[in-house]
């Protein structure tokens, strides 16, 4: 009986978590800040691309990931992001909460399933969106670029590859700004708050670091999203370790809430 009753609540779980992923990836925010943060990439990477093409050709190799890596790196873009990314699901869990939804979840899954899935649904529809965006990027890019000839004669110094190591890190950043923003609407008890502290944070960071703590680059969070004194390693190890805590820290203030 135990067994089949432990069954029965994974399969719950399992069917509430795909609902709540669900429920974010068609939220309008979603599709919005998707639309939006591609669009910032897009004008970040313009000037460089105009760069290439009056130069004639790219150095550091092919032409759309040079153009790519540009536009998700710039600052523009990395302080946009905190901004964007809490639109896909920050606000869901206060929004919830605040319309006693909440108690209804917990009555039908239980309190550690509906919080753990509320964690997850958050972490990955902000990740998700990041993904997508940087995605619509490299898709424009290519096209963008491709009249603009590689100089690099095999000496590339971006290759392939290094996509591969910015999504995992565009996943992670974007997971992360969107728990604090969930994480800061459900202690304030106002979902609007979920757009607003991410991109403070972010920027209150940033510029403290530059003024104050000039040779701890760790403390900039422009460097856990794109390394540049950092190996890609570091900052997906940086991301994975502020995500938990945000994580963590979601959990016990959603508990709190719930009892």
């Amino acid at each position: 009986m135990a067994h089949e009753k432990s069954k029965r609540d994974r399969g719950r779980g399992k069917k509430s978590f795909r609902a709540q992923m669900r429920a974010s990836l068609m939220n309008p925010g979603f599709f919005c800040g998707t639309v939006l943060l591609a669009t910032v990439f897009l004008i970040a990477a313009y000037p460089y691309r105009e760069y290439l093409l009056e130069t004639g050709g790219s150095v550091e190799g092919a032409a759309w990931i040079a153009v790519f890596a540009c536009g998700v790196a710039s600052e523009r873009s990395l302080l946009f992001l905190p901004l964007l990314v809490p639109l896909a699901a920050s606000a869901e869990v206060s929004q919830e909460l605040k319309s006693r939804y909440a108690l209804f979840l917990v009555a039908r899954t239980g309190k550690k399933s509906y919080v753990t899935d509320k964690i997850c649904g958050t972490a990955c529809a902000g990740g998700l969106m990041t993904v997508l965006a940087m995605t619509v990027m490299l898709a424009a890019a290519a096209v963008w670029c491709a009249d603009i000839p590689d100089l690099s004669h095999g000496s590339a110094v971006i290759s392939g590859w290094s996509i591969l190591p910015d999504m995992a890190c565009g996943f992670l950043n974007g997971a992360l700004w969107s728990l604090v923003g969930s994480a800061a609407a459900v202690l304030s008890r106002n979902h609007y708050v979920a757009y607003a502290v991410p991109f403070i944070l972010y920027y209150v960071l940033a510029v403290f670091q530059e003024r104050y703590y000039t040779e701890l680059y760790f403390l900039n969070p422009r460097q856990w999203a794109y390394p540049s004194y950092y190996g890609a390693g570091v900052c997906i190890v940086l991301l994975t370790l502020l995500g938990g805590a945000a994580s963590f820290t979601l959990g016990k203030l959603m508990e709190r809430r719930l009892s």
